[in-house]
């Protein structure tokens, strides 16, 4: 009988193992004579679902170490994931083992990597190891805790400066780059080394930039004010919207310029407003167009930014982590952190500590506590790595609040294999499925229509939640590159260019492809008739034959008189080959609700007054969103998180 651990104990122990290979589907290569060593010397093979691909993972021991290391993630998506496996095997031949920190912006397949790595490990060892599923374990109730507690003797070097940044991330990044602008002594920490960091988000919303007053596109900033607070109810601080649209025009346009600097575009995004539409949309998208030469990774923009930054005497101090806050009475004067020795270190901040760390979409006890409610509709987890609360705790820890509304940035757009369903209250593990955002039909498991198919990204989902399953049914035919061409959708579902030329952040022709290789690994099905269809998707082919007679029909008549959905976003499913696949949950970016803050970006206490010293900005700040993310204002999260990391450094140089 095999030795049986939790991952728990196994990290306890001296063995570098984890779970059993049966779990991941793992084969064995090759195996030689059992020794006394830690490992039975020999090549072993596993593999483990990606976010687009089977990864696969080869590891060679001999009896007490891990001698080499190979990873293939060609069938990851080009720039992102399939741009670490040479790295992520590195990490494991350096550390000596399979549990390793996942890569920022690659993290399914980073899991991936570790899964295959693990049953590797595994079965160089002999040992099934039983890891604890998070998202089944009770949550823990007191995910915050204490704050920790550091003796004076165990910190080993002091920092001094005058701005300290916590994160390089979107609002990080601009945040270090601002304030060494304004001449400030400034450090920028970041828990991971470079090619982890988080880098920059593609689409920047903003009003008044140059191009769009060039383009005679401009958006009203009343309107926009009103349309973020709209979307959450209220609960938005008015003052803070309307902060965002008159600085978020400069914050682009400087960007613009460091971007061109390096030979990197960026473009303002126009649709077609003459076209009807169910729901307002903003032309306040602006989008890093990415191309052959550079590639497509968040860090392209982010080394833009700070080689500028560095350019003005910004110091960067990778792989090292923020553990707390510090105080001079109430005011807060710097952090003690561990750098990547793991020793304890201080920085002392003259001017401020702009807390930009990003929000606790990886913290499953935060989440599991938060926000139970956006757990069964997580398909994939595309948060940030270090997105795990920290800055968060930290502030709450120096007597900061926490927004008491919380949500979460979740689109339509991952899929499960035909014969998976959801589970109330618990996330189903499915594959990136872009395109889910398009306004195909779509049906429950009865293979009945259920919703208008044109909502923003998480209305989807919400129809879908009270579906038999928690899971619906996305179908095409092969004219849909046409088919979507007409939808004229919005944002980063956008899959043709803009209006007026700006390429959308995925052309359609990745799309095909990516669709492509979700077919050959079992998702998305093709049918030569919709009665294969429905049998290949464990529907009931009379029914959803049914429906999709009433669907053409309304399509040829143009008119939705079902659902009330525009007639140019019907589509007629009449030309084979037919395609479908099941979606349950959708593609998580990130969480939304955070430290609430005043007007100058300041954390607020209890009592409301200001915590001086310490500014938070982007995804782990608050005040701003609720409830469902305002996808129809492309780039609305990540346009505040520039805006505000560029006002907060200026505030925190001045004194403010």
């Amino acid at each position: 009988m095999k030795n049986e651990l939790t991952r728990r104990q196994f990290l306890k122990s001296s063995l570098a193992t984890a779970a059993g290979a049966a779990l991941f589907g793992s084969g064995l290569t090759a195996m030689a004579e059992e020794t006394s060593g830690m490992y039975t010397p020999g090549t072993y093979s596993a593999t483990a679902r990606g976010m687009e691909s089977e990864v696969s993972v080869t590891m060679t021991f001999d009896a007490n170490a891990i001698t080499d290391v190979t990873i293939d993630v060609s069938g990851e998506t080009e720039g992102i994931g399939a741009a670490i496996g040479e790295d992520m095997a590195q990490a494991i031949l350096d550390t000596q083992t399979w549990d390793i920190d996942a890569v920022s912006g690659a993290t399914t397949t980073s899991d991936a990597i570790r899964k295959a790595a693990s049953a590797c490990v595994a079965q160089a060892t002999g040992s099934e190891i039983i890891i604890e599923d998070a998202s089944a374990a009770e949550p823990n109730t007191d995910w915050l805790g204490e704050e920790p507690a550091v003796d004076e003797s165990e910190i080993t070097a002091e920092y001094e400066c005058d701005v300290l940044v916590i994160g390089a991330g979107t609002a990080g990044t601009f945040a270090a780059a601002s304030a060494a602008e304004e001449g400030a002594k400034t450090i920028l920490i970041e828990r991971f080394g470079h090619d982890m960091a988080s880098g920059i988000r593609d689409t920047l919303a903003a009003c008044g930039s140059r191009e769009q007053l060039e383009d005679g596109d401009d958006v009203d900033k009343i309107t926009a004010v009103n349309h973020l607070c709209n979307w959450s109810q209220g609960y938005t601080r008015r003052s803070l919207a309307k902060l965002w649209a008159d600085n978020s025009g400069e914050t682009i346009d400087w960007f613009t310029d460091r971007l061109a600097e390096g030979g990197v575009s960026f473009r303002h995004e126009i649709d077609d407003h003459t076209l009807p539409s169910n729901y307002e949309f903003l032309d306040v998208g602006h989008s890093t167009q990415y191309t052959e030469e550079t590639g497509y990774y968040e860090q392209l923009t982010m080394d833009k930014v700070l080689d500028y930054a560095v350019g003005k005497g910004l110091q960067i101090d990778y792989e090292t982590t923020m553990v707390k806050l510090e105080k001079d009475g109430e005011r807060v004067c710097g952090i003690i952190a561990s750098n990547a020795a793991g020793e304890y270190v201080r920085y002392k901040a003259a001017k401020g500590v702009i807390v930009a760390t990003g929000g606790y979409g990886m913290n499953a006890d935060m989440m599991a506590a938060l926000q139970p409610h956006t757990q069964e509709m997580i398909g994939v987890n595309f948060n940030k790595a270090g997105a795990k609360g920290d800055g968060i705790k930290a502030c709450l820890w120096a007597g900061a609040i926490m927004d008491t509304v919380h949500t979460s940035m979740i689109f339509d757009r991952a899929c499960i294999k035909p014969d998976e369903i959801g589970q109330p209250g618990k996330s189903v593990p499915g594959a990136w499925f872009w395109m889910g955002s398009q306004p195909f039909l779509k049906v429950n498991l009865r293979g009945e229509r259920f919703m208008n198919e044109y909502q923003p990204y998480d209305y989807v989902l919400h129809s879908a939640s009270g579906q038999p399953g928690h899971t619906f049914v996305d179908v095409w035919d092969s004219k849909y590159e046409a088919d979507i061409e007409r939808f004229a959708t919005h944002g980063c579902s956008r899959l043709y260019p803009h209006e007026n030329g700006t390429a959308p952040v995925f052309p359609i022709e990745t799309i095909v492809g990516m669709n492509a290789d979700l077919e050959n690994q079992g998702y998305i099905v093709r049918a030569d008739s919709i009665e294969e269809l429905a049998q290949k998707l464990n529907i009931p082919a009379d029914t959803f034959a049914a429906t999709v007679e009433r669907y053409n029909e309304l399509a040829e008549k143009g008119v939705d008189e079902d659902f009330g959905k525009e007639g140019y976003r019907l589509s007629t499913l009449d030309t084979p080959p037919f395609f479908g696949t099941r979606q349950c949950g959708g593609y998580f970016i990130c969480t939304m609700d955070g430290i609430q803050i005043d007007d100058n970006m300041h954390a607020i206490s209890a009592d409301g007054s200001p915590i001086e010293g310490l500014y938070v900005v982007g995804d782990c700040s608050g005040n701003y969103f609720a409830g469902s993310y305002p996808n129809l204002m492309g780039g609305a999260a990540a346009g505040r998180s520039t805006t505000f990391g560029r006002l907060a450094a200026k505030n925190a140089v001045k004194g403010i």
